[in-house]
């Protein structure tokens, strides 16, 4: 009867009582030997699960619950215990998600498309963060929550993590963020702007990491990822777009700024541009090096508020047209 929850002794008690009905508490007591608890303590229980009852011996004594009647109840009080098991599984499942590690998964992990599920995710990806964290930043935003994230951000400064971000450049163009941008790098972080970033990401020290599951679906589901090869593929593309990529203040700058030269020379940019020239053959054709271009790129991005390069070059050939 172990199966159905039954300690041995309890069961030697019961099946005692099964040959000997209406012992008494002393004279049961000579029967079974060897028991780990007191005998009225499980006789006790052994009543209040309903497999014995008072009988016998001028009612002192004890009689055992008939055994398809005592069967019956151990198999409803483990189907309780079942039943019991399945209505936590989602609260398992549901902690599981939000508190697992991603080693404890295989290294991956799945967070679901829910704003707070991928809050909860990346604030903890700060939290453990020793020695670095990069990023790329990217819209849309999804994560509607600037204050938990910048004191994620502020707890990791004090802790002596560097933090670089690389930024797509129509992410300049929007009200508050290039004074957003001066605030953290005099707070110490490192902020470079480079179009064509690919997906949002985030690393941390080298070890940990999210990106979107799909580059096509960026307000769905996030993965979030373990030292894994993959992941190390993550931190080289990151330090290649960073060596491409230009200081963020500095992108900001606008022809208006370097005069009738800077004129000239995104007029020279936006020509070269509207001829379909891809970067390699647009920075060949002006002589110049891929990393001016990206500056200038961006500069003309944030400029003229646009939202991609094809918008900035259909903005910049009506302005310059003029």
């Amino acid at each position: 009867m172990q199966p159905l929850g039954l300690s041995g002794a309890a069961e030697a008690v019961y099946r005692t009582l099964l040959r000997r009905p209406g012992l008494g508490t002393a004279a049961l007591q000579q029967l079974v030997q060897g028991l780990d608890e007191p005998l009225e303590a499980m006789l006790e229980a052994l009543l209040r699960r309903g497999l014995v009852r008072r009988g016998g011996e001028a009612m002192n004594g004890w009689q055992a619950t008939a055994p398809e009647v005592a069967i019956e109840l151990l198999l409803m009080e483990r189907q309780a215990e079942l039943n019991e098991a399945r209505r936590v599984l989602p609260e398992l499942q549901a902690d599981l998600a939000r508190d697992s590690s991603a080693t404890s998964l295989g290294d991956v992990q799945i967070v679901p498309a829910d704003p707070n599920e991928q809050l909860h995710a990346y604030l903890k990806l700060f939290e453990q963060a020793q020695h670095s964290i990069l990023s790329f930043v990217r819209p849309p935003f999804l994560l509607a929550a600037p204050e938990p994230m910048e004191a994620a951000r502020d707890a990791a400064r004090k802790r002596g993590v560097r933090i670089r971000s690389i930024l797509a450049p129509e992410v300049m163009a929007w009200d508050g963020w290039h004074a957003a941008a001066a605030q953290s790098i005099a707070s110490g972080d490192d902020l470079r702007v480079l179009d064509g970033l690919p997906f949002k990401l985030l690393l941390v020290d080298g070890n940990a990491g999210m990106l979107p599951l799909h580059a096509d679906d960026p307000q769905g589901p996030v993965l979030r990822l373990g030292n894994t090869a993959v992941l190390q593929s993550l931190v080289l593309l990151f330090e290649q777009h960073w060596a491409e990529a230009v200081p963020a203040l500095e992108a900001q700058t606008s022809p208006a700024e370097t005069g009738a030269d800077g004129d000239a020379a995104m007029q020279e940019l936006v020509t070269v541009l509207a001829a379909g020239a891809n970067d390699k053959t647009a920075a060949h054709a002006l002589g110049i090096s891929d990393r001016t271009l990206q500056r200038r790129m961006a500069a003309l991005i944030a400029l003229l508020r646009a939202k991609s390069r094809f918008q900035a070059g259909w903005l910049a050939a009506r302005l310059f047209d003029r």
